[in-house]
Parts: C-alpha cells; structure tokens; sequence
C-alpha cells in the first residue's frame, strides 16, 4: 500500500542549486571552461548525453549546447518527442510562486526546422498574470552537425525576456530540459518523472549574474 502513495524523488530535489552565469563579452567565446554548467547527472539520476554552456549580456542570454549524439528527428508542435532543447527562465528568479509569474519563460529550440518551425515561446500561464509570448523569429538558433554530434547556437535576445534588467536584478531562475528521439532527456534541476519542470519555477536553479 504505501509503494503506491508514496513516489521516490531524485536526489536533485533536496538540493536549491545555484550557479554562476558569466558575463560574456560582444565577441567573447561561449566555449570558454568558465561558462560551462554544472553537471547534475548523477543527482538527476541520468546519463550525461549533452554539456551546455551559458553566458549573458545587456542584450541577451547566450547558449551553447553541444549534444554527443547524432540528430534523428525533432517534433512539432509536441517538441518533447522528438530532438530538442527546452530553456526555461524567470528573469526575477522568484521562489515563492508555485507557478509561471509574467517573468517565467519556456522557449523551446529544435535541431533542424520542422514545418517552417525551429524556436519560439511555449509558456503556459495559471493566471492573469501574464506576457506577450515571444515570436519565433526573434529567437536565433544555429546547429551545426558533425558525424555522431550536433551543437546549437543559442541566443535569446532582451526583447524575448519579460523583465530582464541584469543592473538591477543579479540573479534568474533557469533550467533547461534537453530531449531525443529516442523517448530519453536530459534534465538541469528538475526531472520531469518528479514535477511538471515547465510550471514548477521555484524548483528552477538561481544564476548569479556575474559581471
């Protein structure tokens, strides 16, 4: 009886992960050690497919996500089961809210275009509390494969990031969710077998904007 009340958590979801997020300059390199992210595969409890970089700017949130394995198929409109990146943000890193604030972002990135579709806003709102979502065509993605590997080129620019001041706020909430055809993912600071990631933003890391 208590097998079926009572669900395991990972060892991720003890834990209030925070990281540093670096300044990156105009023409700085994102490959650079320092704007590498934590690994938290094994609290995630899940194989490491993917490293992920991330830096920003006043204009921007910079990502590069280097997956080691070779592109198969991405899906759309459900971008889940198939090849993609998902990038959640909250740009005033509130933890007090048990769901998306009008400063919470899900955006979601795909590999390759499918039906004339390759990034855009996905956020889901409980409330009245709300922003405009973001048009896809604000957002830049560029893949570049090579042999049993792919890596993407993200940036997602200030006009796509309700509330984002880095003058004023050093710190937002962020986690990403990576995913394959294959039916498998890789996850940041939320396991999806344990919360709803996209509408859980106070189990999202903290990044410490640092200058």
């Amino acid at each position: 009886m208590f097998d079926d009340e009572f669900q395991a958590l990972s060892p991720i979801n003890f834990f209030q992960l925070q990281f540093d997020c670096h300044y990156l300059e105009p023409k700085g390199k994102l490959s650079a050690a320092k704007y590498a992210l934590p690994e938290t595969g094994v609290l995630c409890g899940e194989d490491k497919f993917a490293d992920v970089n991330i830096g920003w700017n006043r204009d921007g949130i910079h990502m590069l996500v280097k997956v080691n394995q070779k592109i198969v198929e991405s899906t759309y409109p459900d971008v889940t089961r198939g090849d993609s990146v998902e990038i959640f943000i909250d740009t005033r890193d509130v933890k007090t809210s048990g769901y998306n604030t009008r400063f919470c972002h899900h955006f979601f990135f795909l590999p390759e275009s499918v039906d004339g579709h390759q990034a855009g806003e996905i956020t889901r709102f409980r409330t009245e509390d709300v922003h405009e979502l973001c048009p896809g065509t604000e957002l830049i993605v560029k893949t570049t494969a090579a042999g049993r590997s792919y890596q993407m080129q993200i940036f997602i620019p200030i006009q796509c990031l309700h509330g984002y001041d880095p003058d004023q706020f050093k710190r937002m909430g962020f986690s990403y969710r990576i995913n394959r055809r294959e039916g498998y993912s890789q996850h940041f600071s939320v396991v999806t077998e344990d919360f709803q990631v996209e509408q859980q933003p106070s189990l999202w890391s903290s990044a410490r904007l640092i200058e």
